[in-house]
């Protein structure tokens, strides 16, 4: 598993890019994406063998927690009385950073697959 500090830098990330995406006025939208699939990055190449099945299950949950929070900072009174039709919206908001992340993690976490094979074939293991 990535140590503390890279786990919170990892968290920090995706919220500072939300914190942006605020600012500019917007939805959660492209700094919010591309904190998020930075985050991914850092912590897929930074995980143990064995926290990578946590590091694969990670990004929808921590995309989806930030992007509920941030939404209901950024506007509390928009989702009183009508929880169902917000989620949808914070889902609508969530998936592109959602997928871009996920997509992210499996990527560098098989190409650590396929450099660690590469490794041992090569050291003649």
């Amino acid at each position: 598993m990535p140590t503390g500090g890279i786990v919170l830098l990892a968290l920090a990330l995706p919220v500072a890019g939300a914190f942006v995406d605020e600012l500019l006025g917007s939805a959660l939208g492209w700094a919010f994406a591309i904190a998020a699939v930075l985050a991914a990055v850092l912590v897929a190449m930074n995980c143990t063998r064995d926290g990578a099945w946590l590091v694969l299950s990670a990004p929808p949950l921590v995309v989806a927690a930030i992007t509920v929070v941030t939404e209901q900072l950024a506007n509390p009174s928009a989702s009183h009385g009508k929880l169902a039709t917000s989620a949808v919206h914070w889902a609508v908001d969530a998936f592109p950073a959602m997928a871009a992340a996920e997509i992210t993690v499996i990527a560098v976490l098989a190409g650590r697959v396929v450099r660690s094979r590469r490794n041992r074939r090569s050291s003649g293991a």
